[in-house]
């Protein structure tokens, strides 16, 4: 991927990532994780990670405004810091586990090995967040608590996985197609000039 096509996609990529979060959709069906996993296999570890973080901090600096449920909130101005709650390192930390996922997906870009890393990916965001949760004092502290509060995620967990799911096999098919459009655009280009 040269400079400028990796600049278009992480910026059509972060675009994606905020309006997904902002828009109307159902719990947890967003393209973060895909996002993640798609740049991880793509893209060089800093730009994998630059281009989740930018998604993330302008998505939730944005929520504090914009309820995908309730509508506008624009009657008071947040402090940056604003952003900060108890299980954001959970959060964001788990979304980093997505972009290590995508890395390992690098030379091994298959639908089965894709699909088994979304749900990997899906799988270990339902348990560290709900853990953080736990671990924040929402539940009782014991492991009745923990499992509480697992029970409780449950019904976000089909929003995650099914947009994780939606979301990884529209970009990387759509990123595939592309790429097979190119190829044969230039073996006919080159099929031309011979």
């Amino acid at each position: 991927m040269t400079k400028y096509e990796t600049l278009f996609v992480v910026l059509a990529l972060v675009a994606i990532g905020v309006a997904g979060r902002l828009l109307p959709h159902l719990p947890n069906f967003a393209p973060v994780t895909a996002s993640a996993l798609f740049c991880g296999a793509y893209m060089n570890r800093r730009v994998s990670f630059a281009a989740l973080g930018v998604t993330l901090l302008i998505s939730d600096y944005l929520l504090l405004y914009v309820s995908p449920y309730s509508g506008l909130h624009l009657n008071h101005v947040y402090e940056p810091w604003a952003l900060w709650h108890t299980t954001l390192p959970y959060v964001y930390g788990s979304f980093a586990l997505s972009a290590l996922a995508g890395w390992f997906l690098k030379g091994r870009r298959s639908p089965g090995v894709i699909g088994v890393a979304t749900v990997f990916c899906s799988l270990q965001f339902f348990l560290i967040t709900n853990a953080g949760v736990w671990a924040a004092g929402a539940y009782d502290r014991g492991i009745n608590g923990l499992w509480e509060s697992y029970v409780a995620g449950l019904p976000f967990f089909r929003g995650t996985l099914l947009g994780d799911l939606f979301y990884t096999s529209v970009f990387f098919g759509l990123w595939e197609f592309a790429s097979a459009f190119r190829r044969e655009a230039a073996a006919s280009t080159a099929y031309a000039v011979d």
